[in-house]
């Protein structure tokens, strides 16, 4: 169950948003019948699992375009996850839900540090090819102080990789694990997060291979340190990169 929500959940960059489009309505149609067939078998991981990447997707489709940006649907996603384990009493065993945050020693220190120059560099490389695609509702960070960039940039980072890696390093690699084992469990996490970026940054076939990459760091360290802090921290620090070429594309 788990596999097969994850699976076609991943498909949404494909489909695309537009509630419009066949594919799209057949996409969340898919998503809510796993769902409610997890929660009448008795599936509870998938039916919680089913909840959130259900509430993803829909947000993608369903949230007006000034509050449809990533990473509010995940947002949304994230919340509705958390309240379904919250309602089944599971989020008093951390280890049970897989949301907790692990030991930050000097090991998972050099581990990010790694990581984070390692994707700084890619992504630098990257950028002279393929830089940011900015649209119409980006202008806004022309008019703004340079403050203002460094508050928002800072929001960013700290909100999208809370989402990022509290849906996929905590919810999707907890329910695959326990289906596939924990390593398999992390290949399969980076595939999906891989196709999360198709449309994102980086993007394209290119983008997706790297994200793919950048997943399977991300998910042995999550494996590694026993938690979300040391991800989230490269995550964080990554994203910081991201916004800083966006800026500079936009200006």
């Amino acid at each position: 169950m788990p596999v097969s929500l994850v699976a076609l959940s991943s498909l949404a960059p494909v489909v695309g948003s537009d509630l419009g489009h066949g594919p799209t309505r057949l996409l969340l149609a898919g998503l809510a019948v796993l769902t409610l067939y997890a929660a009448v078998t008795g599936h509870r991981g998938g039916t919680q699992l089913g909840l959130g990447l259900t509430g993803t997707v829909a947000a993608c489709s369903l949230l007006p375009w000034q509050l449809a940006w990533w990473p509010l649907p995940g947002l949304v996603g994230v919340a509705v996850y958390l309240l379904a384990r919250t309602l089944t009493g599971d989020q008093t065993d951390t280890h049970r839900t897989g949301i907790r945050l692990g030991r930050v020693s000097a090991e998972e220190i050099w581990m990010v540090a790694g990581v984070v120059l390692t994707s700084a560099s890619v992504l630098l490389v990257f950028s002279r090819a393929a830089p940011p695609r900015i649209g119409a509702g980006a202008s806004f960070l022309t008019t703004m102080t340079p403050w203002s960039l460094v508050i928002a940039g800072l929001a960013f980072g700290l909100l999208n990789a809370l989402v990022e890696e509290l849906l996929f390093r905590g919810a999707v690699l907890h329910h695959l694990g326990n289906a596939l084992g924990k390593w398999t469990a992390v290949l399969v996490q980076a595939l999906a997060f891989g196709m999360l970026h198709l449309n994102g940054y980086p993007y394209g076939p290119v983008g997706v291979g790297l994200a793919f990459v950048y997943g399977l760091l991300l998910g042995a360290m999550r494996l590694r340190s026993g938690g979300l802090l040391a991800p989230w921290i490269a995550h964080v620090l990554t994203d910081l990169v991201i916004f800083g070429l966006i800026v500079s594309t936009a200006t």
